[in-house]
């Protein structure tokens, strides 16, 4: 769980570079524009080729909890001290009073 790996596997007369990230329970082949694995001659050339995509993802748009559960980023950024809060999925508008109690 939580794992990320990559690296060269010999198939089919050469090499496919093979990327697993944390989302996935399984490693998968790097993938070609047909949707074929692409077929590598050496197994040097696979390995950066995955060393490569995996950095690709890390140095990408990592995706947030926030928004693959769909809220609204934009909600979130509040004006003064109004404030939101979730409670199972549901949004709680929060203000805060001068003297500093909360209020619902």
């Amino acid at each position: 769980m939580n794992e990320f790996d990559g690296y060269a596997a010999q198939r089919r007369g050469g090499w496919w570079a093979m990327l697993r990230f944390a989302r996935d329970g399984e490693c998968k082949p790097l993938l070609g524009s047909g949707g074929e694995p692409i077929l590598y001659t050496d197994e040097l050339t696979a390995t950066k080729a995955a060393l490569r995509h995996v950095l690709a993802y890390f140095n990408g748009h990592l995706v947030s909890s926030i928004e693959i559960a769909g809220a609204d980023v934009q909600a979130l950024k509040f004006e003064n001290a109004n404030r939101l809060l979730f409670r199972k999925g549901k949004v709680i508008p929060v203000q805060r009073m001068k003297g500093g109690t909360i209020r619902e």
